[in-house]
């Protein structure tokens, strides 16, 4: 009889740690939302948009944002449209930083950005802060949605003493399937 009852004991005690374990685990999945993720989980930082066009501008106190209107320091990086920085490109009215490594930027590249690795540059402070925008605007982007290298240089650039960074997180993926102008090399 021994043996038998401490097989019950022994099943009985896996049913009830797999009980626990799912109860736990269902506890962790009801405290954490779709939005949220779980609590260890990253989350990318979420930046201000800036509006595209004047129906945009009347909602958003930044007003109508484009090449030609002064962009307030606002102390973080500003997301922007793919509306407006093909406005900055074309009138060539922003210093373009593309964040990607060498080899993604020499494979194709928005026309007159300059190569600033993420990884790179964020460990030379000195580099972020002697860029020289020559009063542009800087214009951030990189390997688009799910590539948060953009966002993460935009913050160093504004920690380094750069002011008015903009953000297109779109970046190089979104803007080569609109079929835009681009550039190859270095």
């Amino acid at each position: 009889m021994d043996s038998e009852s401490g097989l019950w004991r022994g099943v009985l005690a896996i049913v009830v740690t797999g009980a626990l374990l799912g109860i736990a685990q269902n506890a962790l999945v009801r405290a954490s939302s779709k939005e949220a993720g779980l609590a260890w989980k990253w989350k990318p930082k979420e930046l201000p948009k800036l509006p595209t066009s004047g129906s945009d501008a009347g909602d958003n106190p930044l007003g109508k944002i484009g090449p030609g209107v002064d962009i307030p320091d606002l102390g973080q990086p500003l997301e922007i449209a793919v509306e407006l920085v093909r406005e900055y490109v074309d009138t060539q009215t922003a210093a373009i930083i593309d964040a990607r490594d060498a080899t993604d930027f020499a494979a194709g590249h928005i026309p007159g950005a300059i190569n600033m690795p993420f990884h790179d540059s964020v460990k030379d402070a000195a580099l972020l802060a002697s860029f020289d925008p020559k009063g542009r605007p800087i214009l951030v982007y990189c390997g688009g949605a799910t590539c948060e290298l953009s966002k993460e240089l935009g913050y160093a650039l504004i920690k380094a003493g750069q002011k008015r960074v903009l953000v297109y997180t779109g970046g190089w993926p979104d803007w080569a399937e609109r079929q835009y102008p681009i550039e190859k090399g270095t």
